[in-house]
């Protein structure tokens, strides 16, 4: 590698560094770009967090070179502080093909970075596990693999809860009217009122569908509320969406509508991250939170405030290299 390529690496994981530390002030429309950021130089652009005009630099840089890796993982580094995600996936699956192990380790480090901002967890932690195959000793990898395992647990733990509560809530649903049921039973006995069983059935079935609380397919939503809510199910199908879980452990509240905290009864992966709402709760259930059936070490406070600053300033989460060694070409987070 030539001095030059080498000073490109360590000023785009010096300046990643320093963002996350300190972060970049806004720069007025009328303000010049700083004296020490010469004109067409785009990792000086960077650094000062001139995002535009390092992008600018870096296409330039790319027609010129293209099949230059390190000027690929530059490129999705820029789009990548830009959340220009998908074109920073892009960029980095090109560093991925380089024969220097460090840049595709490096680049499958920033594809987890960028699959976990983008929602697709379970995708990150593949990509942060083959970044540790190449590096075992890559600390960062180390600490966001298991940052994720614990946030997929998190949704694991979440989604179990639910359904406890839903058990309850329906347990507590059928005490009521057992008691009810023994109440009016009793009433009836001392008033001297006598029906026959048949004619007892067909006055509750008129009762429940007057007060629209006929539950046909037993999945704990009336029929009225899945026909006319906001969030309309089949009131014929106890499953509408097919994920395992009943309408009404989706709906907690039973008004036609998702609300937060709830899985939409519609949609059998409700948030998006490639495991079915139904499969979420039932792979909780058997006590392992997707971590592969590794005991995953919680994070320690330090770790979550430094991890939780860094998401609230929109910054990647990093420490600063020591000058002079080859750190990392460009890590994001």
């Amino acid at each position: 590698m030539s001095e030059r390529v080498m000073l490109t690496v360590l000023l785009i994981a010096g300046a990643t560094a320093a963002l996350a530390q300190t972060g970049t002030p806004p720069v007025p429309d009328d303000a010049s770009p700083p004296e020490r950021v010469r004109a067409g130089d785009p990792y000086e652009a960077y650094e000062a967090g001139l995002y535009e005009q390092a992008l600018s630099g870096f296409v330039d840089l790319q027609v010129e070179r293209p099949e230059d890796p390190e000027v690929a993982l530059n490129l999705g580094s820029v789009h990548y502080q830009m959340r220009n995600y998908e074109e920073a996936d892009r960029a980095f699956f090109g560093a991925t093909l380089s024969t220097d192990e460090s840049l595709r380790g490096e680049a499958l480090y920033n594809l987890g970075n960028s699959a976990f901002r983008q929602g697709r967890l379970e995708e990150a932690v593949e990509l942060f596990k083959a970044a540790l195959e190449i590096d075992p000793d890559d600390e960062d990898a180390k600490f966001n693999l298991e940052f994720v395992r614990d946030e997929i647990r998190r949704r694991h733990e979440e989604a179990q809860k639910r359904q406890e509560e839903q058990q309850q809530q329906d347990q507590q649903q059928q005490h009521q009217q057992e008691q009810q049921e023994g109440g009016e039973g009793e009433q009836e006995q001392q008033q001297g009122e006598q029906e026959q069983p048949q004619q007892q059935d067909q006055q509750q079935d008129q009762q429940q569908e007057q007060s629209g609380g006929q539950d046909s397919d037993q999945d704990g939503l009336p029929d009225e509320v899945e026909r006319s809510g906001e969030n309309p199910t089949d009131p014929e199908n106890p499953d509408t969406d097919g994920d395992r879980l009943p309408d009404g452990a989706e709906d907690l509240n039973r008004n036609g509508q998702v609300d937060e905290g709830e899985t939409d009864p519609n949609n059998p992966d409700t948030d998006g991250d490639g495991v079915g709402d139904g499969e979420e709760a039932s792979e909780q259930s058997q006590g392992d939170s997707g971590a592969e059936g590794e005991e995953t070490a919680s994070l320690t406070p330090e770790e979550a405030e430094r991890y939780l600053q860094a998401l609230e300033e929109g910054r990647p989460l990093r420490r600063h290299p020591t000058r002079g060694s080859r750190r990392r070409a460009a890590k994001d987070w």
